[in-house]
């Protein structure tokens, strides 16, 4: 039948060494590519590099032993303007969200009274006053984490971790098989290359206070990984903590907190049985807090892989493509750049199958065949 045939390529011979060196220094470029994006880039891997998961912080405890380097910040006696009070945990790690949460180290505080008709008065002195060892403060962390292209979940539970520093280097390790990781606020600042609360804060109105007074912002990263540990394959999931604080960034949030009326609490009345009415159409007041420290965010990301014959194929096909096109290339330069190129145009359309064409060999002998 007419149809049912094969076209392939004449096979010819070029003896330039020119070509040579760019032909061989072509297919050995090619064969380290393959090499790099297989097994180095692991292209045999589909790699999910946006997991999903998620985090649950719990406030815990301050470590009240915790020695720090200074706490100069702190005064004693009736004189001093500025105090400093060891504050509960619950209340210090706040507010605390799902993935967030904020550790104050200074307060200012001033009493409000609202009146019918929404008219706010304030006292006329403001107290402000330092947390004590904030630093110690430990933070509960729960995360886990699932693939949105394959089948590949894990918790902190069943993973090993790290705390990284800025330059790379472990500060803690994690084999939290039965409890939640612990972080202390310490280990945060340590790891962020930051130093202490007691630096100058960048903070474009910071006027020369430390980040103790102005707060600021921390990013931690978990990143999840299951490939970059192993030469070939796949090895358990881990991850790792890295911090980066946010320059030029304070953190500052405001608490209100309801007081008792002195209508209410000279009543006889229990409270839990006041309404609405007798709430808003008396004074009311309340002590506003405005809060200064640090802002910790949780992100998560990572890179997880798993054995994928098509991604294995795609890589194939790229080295084949390459090595076709370098073939190519060359045929052009041959045919149609180099000084030769009339007389081996009109040699190799013309010649057969085995036919060797050297450029050395003057033009009335430039195509001589093996059978000669």
């Amino acid at each position: 039948m007419f149809f049912l045939y094969y076209t392939t390529f004449k096979y010819s011979t070029i003896k330039d060494k020119y070509l040579g060196i760019y032909y061989y220094a072509g297919i050995a470029a090619v064969i380290i590519y393959s090499i790099l994006t297989i097994f180095i880039n692991k292209g045999y891997l589909q790699i999910d590099h946006a997991p999903h998961g998620s985090v649950t912080l719990i406030s815990d405890s301050i470590d009240t032993n915790l020695t720090l380097p200074s706490d100069h910040y702190c005064c004693e006696g009736s004189t001093c303007k500025v105090k400093c009070f060891l504050i509960d945990g619950k209340e210090l790690a706040w507010p605390l969200d799902k993935d967030s949460v904020t550790i104050s180290s200074f307060f200012k505080e001033r009493y409000q009274t609202i009146n019918p008709g929404l008219k706010i008065t304030e006292s006329s002195e403001e107290t402000q006053y330092f947390s004590k060892k904030p630093e110690a403060m430990d933070i509960k962390v729960e995360h886990s984490v699932h693939s949105r292209k394959f089948t590949k979940t894990g918790t902190q539970r069943t993973m090993l971790g790290k705390l990284l520093s800025h330059n790379g280097s472990v500060i803690r390790e994690f084999n939290s098989y039965e409890r939640a990781d612990r972080l202390s606020l310490k280990d945060i600042i340590e790891a962020s290359g930051m130093g202490s609360l007691d630096g100058i804060s960048d903070s474009p109105n910071g006027n020369d206070k430390s980040f103790r007074r102005k707060g600021c912002l921390m990013i931690v990263t978990i990143f999840y990984q299951n490939t970059l540990s192993s030469v070939l394959g796949t090895t358990p999931l881990s991850y790792t903590y890295t911090v980066e604080r946010v320059p030029y960034t304070p953190h500052r949030v405001e608490e209100i907190i309801p007081m008792v009326t002195p209508s209410i609490w000279n009543s006889k009345v229990p409270l839990n049985s006041v309404t609405a009415e007798e709430r808003y159409t008396n004074p009311q007041h309340r002590l506003l807090r405005k809060r200064y420290g640090v802002h910790i965010k949780f992100v998560q990301s990572g890179a997880i892989g798993k054995f994928s014959l098509s991604h294995l194929l795609q890589c194939l096909a790229t080295s084949m493509s390459l090595i076709t096109l370098i073939t190519t290339v060359g045929d052009i330069i041959a045919l149609y750049l180099l000084p030769q190129s009339k007389y081996y145009r009109d040699v190799i359309y013309g010649m057969q199958e085995g036919d060797i064409v050297d450029h050395t060999q003057s033009e009335t002998d430039l195509c001589k065949t093996k059978s000669e």
